[in-house]
């Protein structure tokens, strides 16, 4: 029996390292391929004459559809051969009775469902984002690739918040990926510090710099490149949680906070390509059997300015939004469409007010509720609407005082038949001793109601008082 065993899992071993050898062997060959024929043939010598800013530019359409499904057979065999899942078991008859009986609502995990599939979605994205193709011609690869695994790679029925959310929020991790490992990346640098930052594109977008090494970029010299003017923020401190907003009754957790803003966004008329500016932060505490996890980001769609009330510096705009709450007492997360005016005003030469108010279409947001355990899983789902209020004090360039507030109200479409609404409120104040040192106090306050049609309402609240030392660059 033992020996069986062995034997099987020397097989599944072996079978699994062909299949990734010979995928990683063709996609090889396609790029090469693809390079060789943007260069152009040189009859007279036999040659190729290499023309990086040819290549550069040149899209290419179908390598990101082999890449992809390529991508989805791999995390199949890695699922089934090693992990050995059940679900990844698949046949010609799985295949079958999935386009046979269509989508459903599906039952996995918060976490499963609300970052890991969007992350999966973003590798789709940045196969065909990498390869030249624009943020609007790279939607439809990540839809086709999640359609693919949703009908093919599991024998569980295709899964609609699946599609939506690998799909939607994808799309919108993808194109926040792709440009920050751009930002990452330096061919005039050498060894070291090449390496380094190599390494770290790597981490962000793996699908990126997979397609750079097929290409040959990551060890090739090349000009220093112009960088999209960004704001980087790093921060660590304390995350005291008062549960029920009881001083009694608190957690102490250790902070990290990231922050980036990409671009500027009043420093031009308008911007002409989705997400050439955006903002992100994100934020996890640790404690003893509990985790918090934050993110919150925004990218442009559309904007432009506008004259209104004698005020010259004002945008309206389209942006794509993403946000995700997660801990053991609440979970949250929203993939939404934003319409936003926002003013700037110059009260001195080091002191500016900045102000913005959205509504949100959510496209499909999630909320965690205790009777939702009736349909399998611990949260409810459905699209909804919201409303969100920024304002940004800054006082002689040292000074930042801030307030944030969001509303979400999701009508859940599967789950305890109901409404979700969700508050979030974030007060604090920022010192920065210069340019690069600073310090932080902050407070937010969660809220969350869930009214139902056939089961009591509930009222959960939480707050926590967060001090970090930040660092700026």
């Amino acid at each position: 029996m033992i020996k069986t065993i062995k034997n099987k899992m020397n097989f599944n071993a072996i079978y699994f390292g062909r299949f990734l050898l010979s995928f990683l062997f063709f996609t090889f060959v396609i790029a090469q391929g693809q390079i060789l024929l943007q260069a152009g043939f040189n009859h007279k010598t036999g040659d190729f004459s290499f023309r990086p800013d040819e290549a550069k530019t040149t899209k290419n359409y179908w390598l990101p559809a082999v890449e992809i499904v390529g991508l989805n057979f791999f995390v199949l065999a890695y699922n089934e051969y090693l992990t050995k899942e059940g679900w990844a078991n698949i046949s010609i008859r799985s295949a079958s009775n999935n386009i046979k009986y269509g989508f459903t609502w599906d039952r996995d995990g918060f976490m499963m469902n609300q970052f890991y599939h969007p992350y999966h979605g973003a590798s789709y994205f940045n196969s065909a984002r990498s390869n030249g193709l624009s943020y609007w011609e790279s939607i439809p690869y990540t839809f086709g690739g999640s359609l693919m695994w949703e009908y093919f790679m599991e024998i569980e029925r295709p899964s609609y918040n699946d599609l939506i959310n690998t799909t939607i929020s994808g799309s919108t991790l993808g194109e926040i990926t792709y440009r920050v490992s751009n930002l990452i990346i330096d061919e005039s640098t050498q060894g070291g510090e090449r390496v380094i930052r190599e390494l770290a594109a790597f981490i962000i977008d793996p699908m990126h710099a997979f397609n750079r090494a097929l290409k040959g970029k990551p060890w090739k010299l090349g000009p220093k490149p112009k960088k999209k003017k960004s704001k980087i923020n790093l921060a660590i401190g304390t995350n005291s949680l008062f549960i029920n907003r009881n001083l009694q009754n608190n957690y102490f957790y250790l902070m990290l906070k990231f922050g980036l803003h990409y671009g500027n966004k009043f420093n031009s008329i308008k911007h002409d390509k989705p997400f050439e500016y955006f903002r992100v932060h994100s934020e996890v505490s640790f404690t003893e059997g509990n985790n918090i996890i934050g993110i919150s980001s925004s990218g442009v769609l559309w904007d432009k300015k506008f004259k209104a009330f004698n005020l010259k510096n004002n945008i309206m705009g389209l942006y794509k939004e993403f946000d995700l709450l997660f801990n053991s007492i609440y979970k949250f997360s929203a993939s939404s469409l934003t319409g936003e005016i926002s003013n700037l005003t110059k009260l001195s030469a080091n002191s500016q007010i900045q102000n913005s108010f959205g509504l949100a279409l959510v496209l499909i947001g999630s909320s965690n509720s205790k009777y939702s355990l009736e349909v399998g899983r611990d949260y409810n789902l459905g699209p909804g609407v919201g409303f969100r209020f920024f304002s940004n004090l800054q006082l002689n360039n040292s000074w930042l005082i801030f307030f944030r507030y969001k509303q979400f109200w999701i009508h859940v479409l599967n789950g305890i038949d109901g409404e979700e609404l969700i508050g979030l409120f974030n007060l604090g104040v920022n010192y920065d001793f210069n340019k690069l040192l600073g310090v932080g106090i902050d407070v937010v306050f969660y809220e969350r109601y869930g009214i139902y049609k056939t089961l009591p309402d509930i009222y959960s609240k939480n707050a926590s008082l967060r001090t970090y030392l930040q660092y700026t660059f």
